[in-house]
């Protein structure tokens, strides 16, 4: 009898897995998938926008694959229309990015900004990271066509989404495949 609701328990636990294993994902998925607010290309350098309500946002670098991007070539400059207030840019933990077959995307910089209208600038610079810098130097790829390489402004979640998702994950497949394989080995485990 015991045995039996110890299994019952122990294959519960695979749908609560695959419960929080959704959750998981879609928690990270506005983090990497977010709706795009605006989207120029590199040769355009400003650009205005509407951001419908308050959040976290994120500005994404996008171009070729396996090419020499001119991160350390610039700086982004980001204000509020209404006043010209400017907002805080921080620069992304992790760096997530995205890759596809030809094309792949990077996020640079977070910011969190009320509901309105703002001013994205890109400005000539080479007083960026240093590490950027020497990481740009260290690889002899073609420079990025500069009309395949644009800015995103991206809806993003709070950065701690990130390091959450990592625990959630593996818990998430401990439950699922530990409620499966325990479940039943458990008649043999308690003879």
């Amino acid at each position: 009898m015991i045995i039996t609701l110890l299994r019952i328990v122990l294959f519960c636990l695979i749908p609560v897995g695959i419960f929080l294993l959704i959750k998981t994902i879609r928690m990270l998925k506005k983090t990497f998938n977010g709706k795009v607010m605006a989207e120029i290309p590199f040769t355009q350098k400003e650009t205005t926008f509407n951001l419908p309500e308050k959040g976290v946002y994120a500005i994404w670098q996008k171009g070729q694959l396996f090419r020499k991007t001119p991160v350390d070539k610039f700086e982004m400059h980001l204000s509020r229309e209404s006043d010209g207030e400017s907002i805080a840019l921080t620069t992304s933990l992790l760096r997530p990015n995205m890759n596809g077959f030809e094309t792949g995307r990077m996020e640079m910089k977070r910011f969190y900004a009320e509901s309105g209208n703002y001013k994205l600038i890109l400005r000539e610079s080479s007083e960026n990271s240093s590490f950027e810098q020497v990481f740009s130097d260290l690889f002899p790829a073609k420079m990025v066509d500069y009309n395949k390489y644009f800015i995103q402004v991206r809806e993003s979640g709070p950065a701690y989404q990130m390091f959450l998702a990592i625990p959630l994950f593996l818990l998430s497949g401990f439950m699922i495949i530990g409620g499966f394989v325990c479940g039943l080995l458990l008649p043999q485990m308690m003879a």
